[in-house]
């Protein structure tokens, strides 16, 4: 086979599928070059939605983050302050109890040695 063939079957080829599809095409070359030029607009303004769109969710992901950080550290603020009311006001009672328990120990052994 001879280059030369190759080549004007390829020609041929490449001629008849362009000839096939200006026919069949459903607009006309202007018709079809403004409406990829109007869908092209329309992608990049989806696009563009888009991106806005994200970056308004990204905003609000970092205040909530912001937000929860201050809550959660306020939060163990306030549990440590709790735990330390507990203890300085359970003491006196742990103390009283402990006199308590003394006491009826010193009784126990009192009562042992009569």
């Amino acid at each position: 086979m001879k280059l030369k063939n190759v080549t004007a079957g390829f020609l041929v080829g490449v001629t008849g599928g362009v000839l096939i599809a200006v026919l069949n095409a459903p607009k006309s070359g202007k018709d079809l070059t403004q409406s990829l030029k109007s869908g092209s607009g329309s992608i990049k303004s989806q696009i563009s939605q888009i991106k806005t769109e994200a970056d308004e969710v990204k905003s609000s992901f970092l205040k909530t983050k912001h937000e929860s950080q201050e809550v959660f550290s306020n939060l163990g603020d306030e549990i440590k302050t709790m735990i330390s009311n507990f203890q300085s006001d359970m003491k006196p009672n742990i103390e009283n109890i402990q006199e308590h328990v003394d006491n009826l120990q010193n009784r126990g052994e009192e009562l042992t040695k009569k």
